[in-house]
């Protein structure tokens, strides 16, 4: 899809280049025209008297008009248009697009992002910014499927910035012009009962005052409005789920949380202690900094590398690498630390690498429990399991949402993401915004529900073996 964007630019530039260049030699030419006629303005007699001067004079007016009218008939960059025609059919169909505004919809939902703050955002710098023509858009999406609380609510952002963006003169163009967007704001608020759609008509009308249609939508819903109006729809009271309120970040701080230096744990910790942070119940420990940037390199490339007959897939968006015990020295050196790390001797014998591609909240022990073509998964216990660590790789550079994971019976999650992605345990009020090297372990006699918040941008990479 981006290079098929690419190759749409790359089109619109050479039309551009065209384009440009006729613009400027009919400058140049009424330059020269305009020279000419000055000069005439000097001492018109004198000028006219001039047979020289009245011949090319009506020569100009005889010959060139009539060029002038061909040349601006011509088509521009008759080759660029021909070439778009050509791209038109590989553009994404109206169901993928529709699908894209959904997941947008509900990624916003459940973050609880507010439209006029991502309208606010930096168009270039920000990576949580929606134009106002985007919001447009979604509004229209929303009362199409007849959801006009969010539909009203993506349509009043939209109206109120239209003309803020430094892109406004092409919404007009490619997408409605500001009178349009005032109208269909008013058309929801009036399907919620809201005496607001009063003033976007209003607005509506005074930016297209000699729009008949307009004018006769106007005037049916004065002839309407004799009826006792009907109580406002307004918007529901918040009820956000537990899990949405973790990914939120809407948790106390846990006053019992200690941080230490663990050099004590191994004669691996005695020799190159490390930092981390403990908390008591759940009994968990974050390792900062505890994997060196090579090792995750090198797991970045053993999946990147996996052989067709060893990939897998959990679920719809959950796909994953299936990597032996013996693949390389570096595995078995991530996997001794880890046991160290997590104080268990309990080892395994294959690794796997997933990837998690999805705007949804993901519980990986439930996944690999249900996994069919992983049936020594299936039969995993809660109880049986002694530990779970979770390694972060944040920064690597991958642009795809959803982030992989290694994941096991001690599993780490190697790649974090820019925006989203924090791995939570709600009913344990743990949560962890995951930062590239970090270690995060949890021991219990019992496995705990650990949940990945959906990914709003950027990829990440993480382990578990068995």
């Amino acid at each position: 899809m981006k290079n098929l964007q690419q190759e749409l630019l790359q089109n619109l530039r050479k039309y551009a280049i065209e384009l440009e260049d006729k613009i400027n030699l009919i400058e140049e030419s009424i330059a020269e025209y305009t020279q000419e006629i000055e000069e005439a303005n000097q001492d018109p007699e004198l000028y006219l008297s001039n047979p020289l001067n009245a011949f090319r004079l009506i020569r100009h007016m005889h010959q060139d008009w009539v060029s002038w009218q061909v040349y601006m008939e011509k088509p521009v960059a008759p080759e660029a248009v021909e070439n778009l025609e050509g791209l038109l059919p590989q553009l994404p169909p109206k169901k993928v697009y529709k699908k894209a505004a959904k997941d947008v919809h509900d990624l916003i939902q459940f973050y609880d992002y507010k439209p006029s703050d991502l309208v606010a955002k930096n168009e270039r710098n920000s990576s949580l910014h929606l134009s106002p023509l985007d919001c447009y858009s979604l509004g229209l999406e929303r009362f199409e499927e007849k959801d006009y609380l969010g539909a009203a609510k993506w349509l009043s952002v939209a109206a109120d910035n239209y003309t803020l963006s430094e892109y406004s003169d092409l919404y007009g163009l490619v997408g409605a012009p500001r009178w349009q967007v005032y109208r269909d704001q008013a058309r929801v608020l009036l399907k919620l009962n809201r005496p607001s759609f009063i003033e976007a008509y209003k607005t509506a009308s005074d930016l297209c005052p000699f729009n008949v249609h307009l004018m006769d939508e106007i005037g049916l819903w004065e002839l309407t409005s004799l009826r006792d109006p009907m109580d406002p729809i307004q918007d529901p009271l918040p009820n956000p789920t537990l899990l949405e309120n973790h990914c939120r970040q809407h948790v106390l701080p846990d006053p019992n949380l200690v941080c230490e230096i663990n050099n004590w744990a191994s004669d691996f910790l005695k020799l190159a202690p490390l930092r981390y942070e403990l908390l008591v119940e759940p009994f968990t420990v974050l390792y900062l900094n505890s994997v060196y940037e090579s090792e995750l390199r090198h797991v970045e490339k053993a999946y990147e590398q996996c052989p067709l007959s060893d990939q897998f897939q959990l679920a719809k968006g959950v796909t994953g690498c299936s990597i032996s015990h013996g693949y390389s020295p570096t595995m078995r050196r991530i996997k001794d630390r880890v046991l160290e790390m997590s104080d268990t001797t309990k080892t395994w014998h294959r690794s796997f690498v997933v990837e998690y591609d999805s705007l949804k909240p993901l519980d990986i022990a439930h996944v690999f429990r249900n996994a069919t073509k992983l049936p020594e998964l299936n039969l995993l216990e809660r109880m049986n399991v002694v530990a779970t660590a979770i390694i972060f790789v944040s920064g690597f550079q991958r642009q795809s949402f959803g982030y992989k994971l290694i994941i096991s019976r001690l599993k780490f999650q190697l790649r974090d993401v820019p925006e989203g992605g924090a791995i939570t345990m709600p009913n344990h009020k743990v949560f962890v915004q995951p930062k590239r090297g970090n270690v995060l372990v949890t021991v219990e006699g019992m496995q705990l529900e650990t949940n990945f918040c959906p990914n709003v941008m950027g990829s990440g990479l993480g382990g578990l073996w068995e």
